[in-house]
């Protein structure tokens, strides 16, 4: 993090969830074996299930038998072109990415990556939801859906 920090997150110790509001609504969530069993008279779309769920469709796919999430979060990255990427390891204790700052210079174009597994079944519907702070005052809230993964 070169140059003087304008930007700062700072995580605030505050749990409550905010109200998002949005017309997406999530498909109703079927097992894979359901989504396989449907349309079965079509060769094409049947194979092409096939190749997409890949694995899946053996059976269940579980990648860590201990964790009951459908989600598993690894890791994020703030990525700027010309920088190395800066990355949190969320797979530990979460307790000391509370000491952690991003600082981001103001009007520096960023991407977020977010490295996730998704095990036992095809999840609908994810959210992102990113706030950031200015010198500890509130500022953008963004809000990001994705639909079906698996």
């Amino acid at each position: 993090m070169s140059g003087d920090p304008e930007v700062a997150h700072t995580p605030e110790e505050d749990t409550e969830e905010e109200e998002i509001k949005s017309s997406y609504k999530p498909p109703p969530e079927k097992t894979i074996e359901e989504i396989l069993a449907a349309d079965q008279e079509d060769e094409s779309l049947r194979k092409y299930k096939e190749a997409l769920l890949g694995q899946a469709q053996a059976g269940t796919v579980v990648v860590d038998p201990s964790d009951e999430r459908k989600v598993i979060v690894k890791k994020l990255a703030l990525c700027v072109t010309g920088r190395d990427d800066v990355e949190l390891d969320l797979s530990g204790d979460l307790t000391d990415l509370k000491k952690q700052v991003f600082v981001i210079k103001e009007g520096v174009q960023y991407r977020i990556r977010i490295d996730f597994i998704v095990q036992r079944e095809i999840v609908h519907g994810l959210k992102y939801v990113q706030k950031t702070y200015r010198l500890g005052v509130p500022g953008d809230y963004n809000l990001y859906l994705y639909e079906s993964r698996g």
